[in-house]
């Protein structure tokens, strides 16, 4: 039997990952790997350290291949973290055969070890919203679920959530709260359904929050509905995630459309 090669995704953090403000460095190892739909990947890592803190709706950065000097990396939203096990959560969505992402997401395995930064970002749940609205495709499952059921019970929320199909949906804590919108064979940077559901989504009184995520040309049309709503700019928080066809190798995010 060939011996696992649990080396094969370590590579160097470089220096100037490591000088982010407010992240620290990770060590980690692949404790857990589950397929959760027929796109989506429960990954869970031990390593972070019983004192890693994060926001729900942030993100750890892995580097995934490259070198020190070009390193290759990969932000990945975290879904979940327990301190009592020191195991750390990600969902990791199939997007392409091909990338680093792509291939770390399909081919690693329990015993595997991966190097990288956390938390990241700087869009998580707004204390002061009276409410909260969440867009996005299955690229934003786990910053949307993580961030709605951090709410305080009885906090006004919805969730529109866009999907392949059924198969695709995944249970949560709050799932009354949340709308699962089947795209079937359209491709996700194609279809409307997002924005249709913006146009359509109650808007309650008081200061509020909208957060969109997902595909770089669909938030941005989905930004653009709700500014068309009547929703300030300033309540909006959108994020693109992802881009069919953008070059993000070196830092793991898609360039604005």
């Amino acid at each position: 039997m060939q011996e696992h090669d649990g080396g094969r995704f370590a590579f160097e953090v470089p220096a100037r990952l490591k000088g982010i403000d407010g992240v620290q460095p990770l060590e980690l190892t692949v404790a857990e790997v589950t397929t959760i739909a027929p796109r989506l990947r429960r990954v869970r890592l031990s390593g972070a350290g019983s004192d890693f803190a994060f926001r729900p709706g942030q993100d750890v950065m892995l580097v995934l291949g490259g070198t020190v000097e070009r390193p290759l990396s990969r932000r990945y939203t975290i879904r979940e973290y327990d301190p009592s096990t020191d195991l750390l959560e990600l969902n990791l969505v199939d997007h392409g055969p091909s990338g680093p992402g792509a291939t770390w997401a399909a081919q690693t395995r329990p015993g595997d070890r991966v190097n990288g930064v956390g938390p990241r970002g700087k869009i998580f749940v707004d204390p002061a919203a009276e409410w909260h609205l969440f867009l996005g495709d299955e690229s934003a499952i786990a910053a949307t679920l993580a961030m709605l059921e951090s709410l305080p019970a009885g906090t006004p929320a919805a969730a529109y959530l866009e999907v392949p199909g059924a198969d695709d949906q995944v249970p949560s804590r709050v799932g009354e709260q949340i709308t699962w919108l089947h795209r079937a064979a359209t491709p996700a940077e194609l279809s409307e359904l997002l924005v249709a559901a913006m146009r359509a989504a109650e808007v309650p009184a008081g200061r509020g929050r909208v957060y969109i995520n997902g595909e770089v040309k669909v938030v941005a049309a989905v930004r653009e509905a709700a500014l068309a709503r009547g929703i300030d700019e300033e309540a909006i928080a959108p994020k693109a995630y992802w881009g069919r066809g953008k070059a993000n190798a070196n830092n793991g995010e898609p360039e604005r459309a």
